[in-house]
């Protein structure tokens, strides 16, 4: 980028952050967008758009809020130190192996952990995607939850909860959610809603999806969090939620991280509410900094530093961060030995520990790294050698 550029982003991300806010969520123009293609495990073009390409390395994010770009007003020095232990050795009841295929030669993804021993993903054949399955690290054991034949079923990973599975879908000009018992048994879509389609009539998807409270809750392109029970009913709209987005169950976001427009949104999430009792939190910029990429309900972050919300318990990181934060707290790095020698990492921004994914190569002819797949609670990445890692951020967290 020319210097020039440089000098006309800082500028705008400065005047951002001197904008005062009453508190109160903006109705922003229709921005030029640029068309998103429907993220279809059968569509290969629409899987290679949602990669990102960092200093060699493939993350393919389905957190479906979106990646957050570096933030405009931070220029990060790069990282360089030591390099993290394993990740295996920092947290190694979060830590699996597990086979990349299972029955048939189906390959598997992983996508939530039901608890800290079973996990479940989609599996697929041929490369189109022909069920959902369970796994069980202690007997080492597939068990089918349900047969997917569906072909409008989206890329973005399973989710459960309360002991359900749920999912979304296109068909027809509608976004469904979809729902079926851990145990097994036949899906059932639990709410059928208009689909959000951008000028160019690509559909948006659903931005975020959870279960809480015996509710599918979500929230769509157009903001607002919305919920229908997971055994079928009316769909509803969370009062005091319109404009806002899903961030982490029971808080909502305003402004979302949003890759479809022409400028940066250099505060993600500045203001979050509590759906069930109203409280609000506001997150507060670092001194001498006006944005940051990514803030949860207790943690922000920006290039080599993360603090609490409320702009308290700073804390420089040991490389250089990108993408979003991950389960609130965990957040990816690169990270630069004096030798020269780079690694991807994940670190825990409140216990201030990392650990060490796999190497990144740095010269021509080196090894290429493994693509990264990340989910709101679950990182892994294939071996090569017909197994996969899978870490569970929720037990990397306790």
């Amino acid at each position: 980028m020319t210097t020039i550029e440089d000098r006309l982003r800082d500028a705008l991300a400065a005047r951002a952050g001197t904008v005062g806010d009453d508190g109160r969520p903006r109705v922003v123009p229709s921005p030029r967008r640029a068309r998103v293609a429907a993220r279809w495990w059968w569509t290969p073009v629409a899987v290679a758009a949602a990669t990102a390409a960092v200093v060699g390395v493939t993350v393919l994010g389905t957190r479906t809020i979106g990646s957050a770009p570096p933030s405009p007003a931070a220029r990060p020095t790069p990282y360089s130190g030591r390099l993290s232990p394993p990740v295996g050795q920092v947290w190694p009841g979060a830590v699996h192996e597990i086979p990349a295929t299972g029955p048939g030669g189906r390959v598997f993804k992983p996508d939530a952990f039901v608890t800290d021993r079973v996990l479940v993903g989609r599996t697929l054949t041929a490369n189109r995607l022909d069920g959902i399955w369970s796994y069980e690290l202690d007997k080492r054991l597939f068990t089918q939850v349900a047969p997917l034949t569906d072909l409008g079923v989206a890329n973005d990973a399973v989710v459960v909860g309360d002991g359900y599975v749920a999912w979304s879908s296109y068909r027809d000009g509608k976004s469904e959610i979809w729902a079926v018992p851990v145990t097994g048994g036949v899906p059932r879509a639990i709410a059928t809603l208009t689909a959000v389609m951008s000028s160019d009539n690509a559909y948006s998807g659903i931005k975020k999806l959870a279960i809480a409270g015996g509710m599918a809750v979500w929230s769509p392109p157009d903001g607002g969090v919305y919920r229908v029970p997971l055994k079928g009913g009316n769909v509803s709209l969370i009062p005091g939620t319109k404009g806002f987005y899903l961030v982490e169950w029971p808080w909502a976001g305003w402004p979302a991280h949003d890759t479809t427009v022409d400028y940066p949104i250099t505060r993600p999430f500045q203001q979050l509410k509590d759906v069930l009792t109203g409280r609000s939190r506001n997150a507060v910029a670092q001194k001498g900094r006006s944005s940051w990429s990514d803030c949860g309900p207790t943690w922000c972050f920006n290039g080599t530093a993360a603090w609490q919300r409320d702009g308290t318990h700073r804390r420089d990181l040991p490389g250089t961060a990108r993408g979003t934060l991950l389960s609130g707290r965990f957040v990816l790095l690169d990270q630069r030995d004096p030798g020269g020698g780079q690694s991807l990492a994940v670190h825990d921004v409140a216990t201030k520990r990392t650990g060490l994914l796999f190497p990144v190569p740095t010269r021509r002819g080196d090894k290429a790294p493994p693509t990264l797949y990340t989910h709101e609670g679950v990182i892994w990445y294939r071996t090569g050698k017909g197994t996969q890692v899978v870490i569970d951020l929720k037990a990397a967290g306790r």
